[in-house]
């Protein structure tokens, strides 16, 4: 059985939506960064590079966040998307949110991912990588204010999401879980930030291809004392149904998530960690290679992502803005040259 890596950083019928008692607002949200080789966390500016670029996320912007699942029971949800499974991924992102005045260390989060995976209980996912995050920190607001964190975690040993095309899109299907422990009576530390989208599911933004309205429900008391009960290659036994988000009518939600390419060790001459080497060499360096494929992809307008070519506007966390243009060529040969393999 693969173990975690402990880091230092329905075929669809009535299934019912969850009722309005069971959805807690967040009031806000913050920015962490999480050192994997000596699990210490660290408030960050949003602006603040802690990875590479976002290959997959979910969407750029919210209209709401509410919680999904109540890990006081044992509850964890996993979400599902596509991907273009050539891509290594040097670092994942997901949010958190907490009332709990547990001092910090106390608490600990759980992040699988899987291949294989579309949701409604996948028969033939494939457990991939898991991370126990820890040192998570308490709340610094009252309890009765429910603040999130987005994290953003660098892994030094890239993973590869390559499993099948479940739903003949052409992408590899992919999917993650996600549980928060709990440690002081009455709280409750959230497994992620939900986003309603406020669009038509047909016509979602290019970041996150592969993805629906609903999501997975599992639960097992059992995780509360310890994260060694969790079976990552045994989720099924803890099934318990396929839910949807239940927004209104072109509102759409998932539980926010990002995969982020392999984070370049040095900014390079235009401080921009080499953002526009997007040939998928990964090599960190901007040159012709990164110029033909923007070039490849230049007239696109909409649906295109980074490594399409839409590396404009500039962004550390939510780069590009769907299409590839003037913009885009000016951003892309304001780097070229860089070098960001230095030290």
């Amino acid at each position: 059985m693969k173990r975690l890596l402990v880091v230092a950083a329905i075929v669809v019928i009535a299934v019912p939506a969850l009722a309005g008692s069971d959805i807690l607002r967040i009031d806000g949200a913050g920015y962490l960064k999480y050192d994997m080789k000596t699990g210490k966390v660290t408030p960050v500016e949003a602006q603040s590079r802690a990875v590479g670029p976002p290959l997959w996320i979910t969407a750029r912007t919210y209209v709401n966040y509410f919680w999904a699942s109540d890990p006081a029971l044992g509850e964890a949800g996993l979400d599902w998307g596509d991907i273009d499974d050539s891509r290594p991924f040097g670092g994942f992102g997901f949010s958190q949110f907490t009332n709990s005045q547990a001092s910090s260390g106390d608490l600990w989060g759980v992040i699988l991912m899987y291949e294989e995976e579309n949701g409604h209980d996948s028969a033939g996912r494939v457990y991939t990588v898991g991370y126990l995050i820890d040192n998570i920190p308490g709340s610094t607001h009252t309890p009765t204010e429910y603040w999130g964190y987005y994290w953003a975690v660098e892994v030094f040993d890239p993973f590869v999401l390559d499993g099948s095309d479940l739903d003949g899109d052409g992408l590899g299907d992919f999917g993650y879980w996600q549980f928060f422990s709990v440690q002081d009576a009455g709280a409750l530390n959230g497994p992620g930030l939900c986003g309603l989208l406020g669009q038509d599911p047909n016509n979602l933004p290019p970041e996150c291809p592969g993805i629906e309205d609903a999501f997975d429900l599992f639960a097992n008391p059992a995780w509360l004392a310890d994260w060694n009960d969790i079976d990552p290659n045994n989720l099924s036994a803890d099934f318990a149904g396929t839910y949807y988000f239940g927004g209104g009518p072109n509102e759409f939600s998932q539980f926010y998530f990002a995969l982020y390419a392999p984070v370049c060790p040095n900014r390079g001459d235009s401080g921009k960690y080499c953002e526009a080497d997007i040939d998928g060499t990964f090599d960190c360096m901007v040159g012709l290679g990164d110029l033909a494929q923007l070039l490849g992809h230049y007239g696109c307008t909409s649906g295109c992502g980074l490594l399409d070519g839409d590396v404009d506007p500039y962004d550390v966390w939510w780069p590009g803005d769907g299409d590839v243009d003037l913009a885009d060529l000016a951003e892309l040969l304001s780097q070229y040259g860089d070098d960001c393999t230095l030290p």
